[in-house]
């Protein structure tokens, strides 16, 4: 009895304090721990197709990581870390630009993981390789399957958002805005950025300014940090400076003010508000409402002239640090 009391004091401590594996290592962030780890196990088996292939995880350089893959391959791996190697092949074709060899790696995934783990990944990457091949019809048909497969989560709105970005460049602007429309309350960043950034980028090519400033002001409230927030800036740097559809006969008599943001809450609004009234000028909030629902506009400033607003609205984006709009009221 004592001798088995012993041997579990022995073995109990093993079970719960194992060491972490070089995949762990690697996802948590530990970088130099896993190369050291790496390091010593290579040592013993160069070509073992599991660690060239935490090489490659850890690899910066593109090209190299991708030499790393294909070495894993050909030394030998274990299906779930072939399962993954094939993933990250495909996403690197597609990067490199070489979407031939993305949509044949992709094919080749589906066809040995038909229900992988990866599946909305490689159909979102199939797809965008197809239609860069100009295969519209395996385009969309691998589109369907992934905003069918995953709707209502996360990979079936990006699937939508990849649809309305074809159809943008289709030119069918009704149906892609009623996608992106849809998925600005989505709840998944992911799928409302990219939308909101869409619908504010067409506007400005269609001369829709209203529009475009409304999606700007509501991407820049909600994600500020998103990609698109600063080329949207750049475009409307090359905007006239008053709304395309407030012609002279329009503005006559009108009043001019600076429209510095919009948003979905009114307390956020009424925040900003009061924090631009250090510039001196009237600041206002006034309700908009977009497919039904309502949103809350800040303006600052009542100029009677192009000159004065504009003179103003210079004077606010060097002190803020961001791209505003004027607006005929």
């Amino acid at each position: 009895m004592k001798y088995f009391i012993y041997v579990i004091a022995l073995i109990f401590p093993v079970l719960s304090v194992q060491s972490e594996t070089i995949l762990e290592k690697i996802e948590k962030g530990k970088i130099s721990e896993a190369r050291d780890e790496i390091g010593k196990s290579s040592s013993a088996s160069v070509r073992d197709g599991n660690l060239l292939f935490y090489q490659a995880l850890i690899e910066q350089e593109g090209e190299v990581s991708q030499q790393f893959l294909d070495a894993a391959v050909r030394a030998g791996l274990n299906p779930e870390l072939l399962e993954r190697n094939t993933y990250l092949t495909a996403q690197y074709y597609l990067a490199s630009g070489n979407s031939e060899k993305a949509a044949a790696t992709a094919q080749a995934y589906l066809q040995r993981w038909e229900n992988g783990k990866y599946r909305p990944q490689i159909l979102r990457i199939a797809s965008y390789a197809f239609n860069l091949e100009a295969q519209e019809e395996n385009a969309s048909r691998l589109n369907s399957n992934m905003i069918r497969e995953n709707r209502g989560q996360m990979y079936g709105y990006m699937g939508e958002i990849d649809r309305a970005f074809r159809l943008y460049g289709e030119k069918d602007y009704a149906e892609a805005q009623t996608i992106c429309r849809r998925l600005t309350n989505s709840g998944y960043p992911e799928a409302a950025a990219p939308a909101m950034y869409m619908l504010s980028k067409y506007s400005i090519e269609q001369k829709r300014v209203d529009d475009a400033i409304l999606y700007y002001n509501l991407l820049k409230e909600r994600y500020d940090n998103a990609i698109g927030v600063a080329d949207l800036v750049d475009r409307f740097a090359n905007l006239d400076n008053i709304s395309s559809d407030a012609s002279a006969e329009k503005i006559t008599g009108s009043v001019y003010s600076i429209q510095v943001g919009v948003f979905s809450e009114q307390d956020n609004a009424k925040e900003y508000a009061k924090y631009m009234k250090k510039f001196g000028e009237n600041v206002d909030v006034s309700n908009k409402t977009v497919d039904g629902k309502k949103y809350y506009v800040v303006y600052v400033g009542k100029f009677l002239n192009t000159q004065d607003a504009l003179s103003f609205k210079t004077r606010l984006e060097a002190a803020e640090g961001q791209a505003f709009q004027i607006i005929a009221r």
